[in-house]
């Protein structure tokens, strides 16, 4: 069980972090405290006092909607977050097939192993690395002095491995 003061410790830096998202999306402190009443059941105005540590009383409904609003925050972050990692792992798999252009990219199972068969991963994109094609080359302005593209480092690099 816990005491008042326990339990106002452990309310005060969530209620905290719903108003700072608040405030920065809606660019106001007072319409912050607002919203964030609102949605937890108390006022504005009791928000603000709850914050500045004024004594006010905190009711078990309140506690409760604050855990549950903090809580959907979080999760909401954690997904937010799952969502980034596994678009930088698609643009990942993307670079590393543009770096093995001679090995084009196939469908994989959750594995890791090649299905036989298989659709590609991102129905929008080719399997295949967009490389430069060779009858592209013509198109491509002359450089004086320019080399073979085979004997750029960064080509070398990505080939030596083989």
């Amino acid at each position: 069980m816990l005491t008042a003061s326990q339990a106002r410790d452990e309310t005060l830096p969530k209620l905290s972090a719903l108003v700072r998202l608040a405030q920065s999306s809606m660019g106001s402190k007072m319409a912050a405290y607002e919203a964030v009443g609102r949605r937890i059941g108390a006022s504005g105005s009791w928000v603000r006092k709850f914050i500045g540590r004024q004594d006010t009383g905190l009711d078990g409904h309140v506690l409760h909607n604050i855990r549950t609003a903090y809580e959907r925050l979080c999760s909401n972050i954690e997904a937010a977050a799952d969502a980034a990692e596994a678009t930088n792992a698609l643009l990942r798999e993307d670079l590393h097939a543009a770096l093995r252009a001679d090995r084009p990219a196939a469908a994989r199972t959750p594995g890791g192993a090649p299905a036989a068969g298989a659709a590609p991963r991102r129905p929008g994109h080719p399997s295949a690395p967009a490389l430069v094609g060779p009858d592209a080359a013509p198109r491509l302005p002359s450089l004086r002095g320019s080399a073979d593209l085979t004997d750029l480092p960064l080509w070398r690099a990505a080939n030596e491995e083989e």
